[in-house]
């Protein structure tokens, strides 16, 4: 067992709104020892949040500490803790770090709220985020796939369309965001279903991607000047689904294209995690539809032609996630389902992976592996 760990901290504040190297840097810490009721987990691989720098802008990461609210794969290596067995396979949270003490009475970070009864029983602890992987999904899949398919990213597609469903061969579906890590799945999921599928991304290059990859009829370029013309076309008889997790103005020009009785799903806040600067915090709190992009005018249109709308975030359907799993797993073995994401290789690269998240195209989730590739 190695006596001390690594760790990635915040170290200064940004400079405006730029995230730089210079953000971050490398501590080396004694190796924990779990007491009574505590594990100690190897993190084999990460999932970098969109909101990273927006946590990291607006002081929910603190200078001084790391973010501990990635969404990780880890293994047991020690256990007092009697929900968790040595050689377990786990999804937990973890901050930037390659070893790191859980437990299932800890509470899920990041402002979420206690799981329901239901999840608490499935899950076996006391947040919606540590559980431990049935052990045939950790035969069959490796990190990579079960953290985005398996978790955040394959479940909100997962249960945001079933929730606006059921999906019907008739349906012209949208997809806001297609080469993300949401929307690459959605799309695919709504195209296994027989719809009509047809996404947006930012360049002609990415659409291109999209087309071919995920399977799609079309993938629009939401920069295009003449998108209003490109999306009428693409849809001649109105949009019965729209998948969004880009929010801001493609957001009111896609539901201004939605038909009565149509159905939309809002997921993230894209337009506004990835813009070149912040907008300044609201001064009073403000709902989880309107952070997703569903404003007033939204509203208006979604209440004139009765468009059901959902705006929720995942585990609040956590109590379903085995079901989710064997269907995600049954469209992946039949070769209809791609698992689509950005791996990085290796802890010391986990900075230039997250400043690149705001700077470089990618697909699908942005993962940083830490532990060596099988053979390498």
């Amino acid at each position: 067992m190695l006596k001390t760990y690594r760790k990635w901290i915040f170290a200064q504040h940004l400079t405006g709104d730029g995230l730089g190297l210079g953000q971050f840097a490398l501590r080396e810490l004694p190796m924990p020892e779990p007491v009574a009721g505590q594990a100690l987990a190897r993190i084999k691989l990460i999932n970098i949040h969109s909101n990273t720098r927006m946590r990291m802008a607006r002081g929910m990461t603190k200078v001084g500490e790391t973010d501990p609210t990635n969404y990780a794969c880890a293994e047991i290596l020690k256990s007092r803790d009697p929900a968790f067995r040595e050689g377990d396979i786990i999804a937990c949270q973890a901050g930037w770090q390659d070893y790191q003490i859980v437990s299932s009475d800890g509470g899920p970070m990041g402002g979420y709220g206690a799981p329901s009864e239901l999840v608490r029983a499935l899950n076996g602890t006391n947040s919606p985020w540590c559980y431990v992987f049935r052990p045939a999904m950790v035969k069959m899949w490796p990190p990579d796939v079960l953290m985005e398919m398996f978790g955040t990213s394959g479940m909100t597609a997962y249960f945001g369309l079933r929730e606006c469903g059921p999906l019907m061969p008739r349906d012209a579906v949208a997809v806001g965001g297609a080469t993300g890590s949401v929307g690459a799945i959605a799309a695919q999921l709504a195209r296994i279903a027989g719809c009509r599928v047809v996404g947006f991304a930012g360049g002609e290059d990415r659409c291109a991607w999209a087309r071919e990859m995920l399977r799609i009829r079309d993938c629009l370029d939401y920069r295009a000047p003449d998108l209003q013309e490109r999306l009428a076309a693409a849809f001649p008889d109105g949009i019965d689904v729209f998948s969004d997790g880009v929010g801001g103005a493609l957001t009111e020009l896609v539901v201004g294209a939605m038909n009565r009785h149509g159905r939309l799903f809002s997921f993230g806040a894209a337009a506004a995690f990835y813009a070149p600067a912040w907008a300044e915090p609201a001064a009073t709190a403000v709902s989880m539809r309107r952070i997703f992009g569903i404003s007033e005018s939204v509203e208006a249109v979604l209440e004139a032609r009765n468009i059901k709308s959902e705006a929720w975030t995942v585990n609040d359907f956590y109590h379903d996630r085995l079901r989710a799993e064997d269907d995600l797993s049954r469209h992946l073995l039949s070769g209809a389902l791609k698992p689509i994401s950005t791996v990085v290789d290796g802890i010391e690269n986990l900075p230039a992976a997250i400043v690149g998240l705001y700077t470089a195209p990618r697909a699908g989730k942005l993962q940083v592996r830490f532990e060596p590739t099988p053979g390498g």
